[in-house]
């Protein structure tokens, strides 16, 4: 800690710096004048100022006040600690209100009553130095400094957050899977006056329509069945800080109408509540979903995405900004404790290398390599070792499997297409807890196809005689045409005892 003697007195110096000498890690400057002072202040600012007030024996002589306006007019915080007699209260007042932390009286002037104002100014300084350490790692680790790379693409993201940060409106976020929309909204929130707030992220596919929805707005006591205490909703829990929505695209057509109204109005109403409840947080969504195909297909509102769609920041996948792929390489290697370091070969392979998993899967590529790599210089042999893309050669493999299985399955079974196709239905379903959008996300498919397929294994039983196609009602032409529409027409099973799916005499 560096602290500045300000006094004109050289006595008046030297026991200043005896009381001061008893504590470690200080350094002591003295100055004798105004000119001085300011000069040293310029050259190597001090941490703390102990000033007097006269600087000379002119009674009207003022100099420590002085530089302290000069200390301000310069934008500099320097704490400054005022060392009068008792008949300059007036200027002490003043000191204060220039911004003099405190002061200490010559007639009572001893260590105790010295020391602990130094002390209590040391704290606040080391206090404000791990502060300042803290926002910056916060700032590597979430503002936009953690938005790695220096294309112009990312150059422009940073840029737009910047920019949109501390703006109330809400902000859509785009991109492919993995490529780093949550750290927007991260960034979004740390660069606003709402970082000391909640940052609530909600995930819109993970939930069934009826939980996101108590998970979102909250509910009262006895809303439902099993509501046996008031839970507060997302919205109430992010206070005035940030609320994303990710993955919007999936939230059940109801809710992207009752969100719609919240946006609007800026109040929320809890399940089973009589009263709103004001809506005090930031609203951020998230996709990697073509939103504009999506509203085409009636399967998101067009007045939602407007609403939303106030700003829309893009995130460009890996492909698109391949200039930056050394830049995260490094950085993602440079936060582990293993120091690997990579032949000029390997980085041209992983050059490269496609990335469909995007910055995420470049980040989990290299934690295995650290895990895994017998040595610290990662070469291609390594790369094609580690990073090789096993799991679709490994699906593969388990799908041949589980085919040839089903094959040497009795053929009582009927149709084994349809056994399978129900039972992958069913469990990927019943995982997604009902959710029909996250269900065909893990298929693979369309929800309309699962819908279409769950509902066309819903609709009887399976029988022995095959897929529904093979089972037709013979009946002549003529009575067809009188028959009910084909919607009504099922073929009654001659036996009602074979179950759905596998028989029970197989388990």
């Amino acid at each position: 800690m560096r602290i500045l003697i300000v006094d004109d007195q050289r006595s008046a110096r030297r026991v200043l710096r005896q009381m001061l000498a008893s504590l470690d890690g200080i350094e002591i400057l003295e100055a004798t004048g105004m000119d001085d002072a300011l000069s040293m202040i310029e050259r190597s600012p001090p941490d703390l100022l102990l000033l007097d007030v006269r600087l000379s024996d002119d009674p009207r002589d003022r100099g420590g006040l002085d530089i302290l306006r000069r200390v301000r007019a310069a934008g500099r915080t320097t704490p400054a600690v005022m060392v009068t007699s008792v008949s300059e209260l007036n200027e002490i007042r003043e000191a204060m209100r220039l911004g003099a932390q405190d002061y200490v009286l010559k007639d009572e002037l001893c260590p105790e009553m010295l020391l602990p104002i130094v002390e209590g100014q040391r704290e606040r300084l080391t206090l404000k130095g791990e502060v300042a350490r803290l926002r910056e790692r916060v700032d590597r680790t979430w503002g936009t400094r953690a938005i790695l790379g220096s294309s112009a693409a990312i150059e422009r993201v940073r840029r737009l957050v910047e920019r949109v940060a501390e703006s109330n409106s809400t902000v859509l976020i785009r991109g492919e899977t993995g490529s780093g929309k949550e750290m927007v909204a991260r960034a979004l929130h740390e660069m606003s006056s709402r970082r000391g707030e909640p940052f609530v992220a909600v995930n819109c596919s993970a939930l069934p329509g009826t939980l996101i929805e108590s998970l979102i707005f909250g509910h009262e006591r006895g809303a439902f069945t099993g509501a046996e205490r008031r839970t507060r909703g997302q919205l109430e829990l992010a206070g005035a800080g940030t609320i994303l929505l990710d993955e919007i695209a999936e939230m059940p057509g109801e809710m992207q109408a009752k969100l719609l109204r919240v946006l609007e109005d800026r109040r929320f109403r809890p399940l089973g509540s009589e009263t709103e409840i004001p809506l005090r947080a930031r609203v951020l969504a998230a996709t990697h979903v073509d939103l504009e195909k999506r509203i085409g297909e009636g399967r998101f509102r067009e007045d939602l995405f407007y609403r939303l769609n106030v700003v829309t920041i893009y995130l460009p996948s890996l492909a698109e900004r391949e200039n930056d792929l050394m830049d995260l390489l490094l950085a993602f290697t440079a936060e582990l404790p293993r120091k690997l370091r990579y032949t000029e070969e390997a980085v041209q392979w992983l050059l490269r290398r496609p990335w469909p998993g995007n910055v995420r899967e470049l980040r989990n590529l290299v934690e295995r390599l650290a895990l895994l790599a017998d040595e610290d210089l990662i070469d291609v042999p390594t790369l094609e070792e580690l990073a090789k893309e096993r799991p679709v050669l490994d699906a593969t493999a388990e799908v041949d499997r589980i085919a040839r299985a089903l094959l040497a399955l009795p053929e009582r079974l009927g149709s084994k297409l349809r056994v399978m196709e129900r039972a992958v239905l069913h469990h990927a379903i019943e995982s997604c807890g009902g959710n029909k959008a996250a269900a065909a996300r893990l298929i693979g498919v369309d929800r309309k196809m699962l819908e279409r397929r769950w509902d066309r294994h819903s609709s009887g039983p399976a029988t022995e005689e095959g897929p529904p196609s093979s089972r037709r009602v013979e009946s002549p032409p003529s009575s067809r045409r009188v028959e009910s529409p084909p919607s009504s027409r099922r073929f009654t099973p001659r036996s009602s005892s074979v179950p759905p799916g596998p028989s029970s005499d197989d388990d």
